[in-house]
């Protein structure tokens, strides 16, 4: 038996987070659905503007999905406990052309600074304006 491991991150405001990826880390935005009116009732929610909520979206980064939605019940926390992995699987180019342009990001906080990395050829580390940590591999 194999199974797929997909990141799936939750937010405030995930339409935010969606567009905030799209600008700082090239993601493209594959779909984004809201909640429905019935989503909505049958979790004891009252919004406004359902159009602005996001039930379920997927996107891709780097080439890899990523899906994500609104923390509706409880505000999200930060962990450090997980971190994400993009292994541009030999290109080294690749992999520090897409590091430095995390890197210029204001928001953006580097933790190891892109280079030689004992088990990864060359790597690098950002956490990101909401807590997710990134790791840039090349080998």
């Amino acid at each position: 038996m194999t199974a797929k491991i997909i990141p799936y991150l939750t937010f405030e405001n995930a339409k935010e987070a969606m567009d905030y990826y799209v600008a700082t880390f090239g993601a493209e935005i594959i779909s984004r659905h809201p909640l429905s009116e019935a989503q909505a009732t049958s979790l004891g929610l009252e919004i406004d503007d359902l159009a602005t909520t996001t039930a379920q979206g997927e996107l891709t980064i780097a080439g890899q999905k990523v899906l994500c939605a609104d923390a509706l019940m409880t505000a999200p926390q930060a962990s450090a406990l997980v971190s994400i992995l993009l292994d541009f699987d030999g290109d080294e180019g690749a992999a520090k052309a897409f590091f430095d342009r995390l890197a210029a990001a204001e928001d953006l906080r580097v933790t190891i600074p892109f280079g030689p990395h004992q088990f990864s050829g060359q790597l690098g580390q950002v956490v990101d304006r909401y807590g997710i940590t990134w790791l840039i591999a090349g080998d």
